[in-house]
């Protein structure tokens, strides 16, 4: 045999092998499915105590005692760790959880949750007697609001002073609320014009006629298309008659219903 054909039969027998970079690929490819086995089979049931893994429940909106049995059907424990007012929730339901739900937390963990103490109340000050103007600072101290102002008139003279409120003096109401004043006035109540109210927006005039002393004591909704609903479509007194102080007000608006 030359060495020419010795040469042919040399790379004849070298083409028959692995490319020396498939052979690193096919190592490197599976020593990384080892080290996953190992991981699933062996390091994690170590890290997370015989694979004993909770999935946290859904328990914001809820009353305690529920949040406790789901917990407890779900391998957790609940523990209350803190109160905060809500307007939006009521005392007793759970506002905050942590773990949040869907997170894995290890079997016969707790799931720490903060409950709503209800709306923040305040104390309705007492107010008979004093002005208009220490009302209203009272009333902000309290951090609470004017409401409407009903008028009763009695002849002579003198100051103005507040008779009673609505909620009464002493009991509670939610922070922001608006307090109802009857105010004591001297004197003969005034004579207006009544304005055009007609194309207006309800809230907004409903709440002017209520800060100046009137009452609107009837709102009646009639169905009307193209318009906005609570547009005022008509009104009694009508516009250009005389309306006294403190007097009552009837509203028709619209509604698309």
């Amino acid at each position: 045999m030359n060495g020419e054909e010795g040469k042919k039969i040399t790379d004849r027998e070298e083409g028959k092998g692995y490319h020396p970079i498939v052979f690193y690929l096919l190592v490197i490819a599976g020593a990384f499915v080892l080290g996953i086995v190992i991981f699933n089979y062996l390091v994690l049931p170590l890290l997370v105590g015989r694979g004993d893994v909770a999935i946290v429940p859904e328990i914001k909106g809820m009353r305690v005692s529920p949040a406790e049995e789901v917990c407890r059907t779900s391998g957790l424990r609940l523990m209350v760790t803190g109160e905060r007012y809500s307007e939006e929730y009521p005392a007793g339901v759970v506002i905050d959880q942590d773990p949040g739900s869907g997170e894995s937390l290890k079997g016969n963990r707790t799931v720490r949750v903060i409950i709503s103490s209800g709306e923040r109340m305040e104390e309705v000050p007492p107010m008979a007697g004093e002005s208009m103007r220490q009302a209203e600072l009272l009333l902000d101290a309290a951090r609470l609001g004017k409401g409407r102002i009903a008028r009763v008139f009695s002849p002579g003279s003198g100051p103005n002073l507040v008779l009673a409120s609505s909620p009464a003096a002493g009991s509670r109401a939610a922070t922001g609320s608006k307090i109802d004043i009857l105010l004591s006035m001297t004197g003969e109540p005034k004579a207006f014009l009544m304005p055009d109210l007609r194309g207006m927006d309800l809230p907004f005039v409903k709440g002017k006629l209520e800060e100046n002393g009137f009452e609107v004591a009837r709102v009646v909704s009639r169905k009307e298309s193209g318009l906005f609903p609570n547009t005022i479509l008509s009104q009694t007194p009508a516009p250009g008659c005389m309306i006294m102080e403190g007097g009552a007000i009837e509203l028709v608006v619209s509604t698309v219903d």
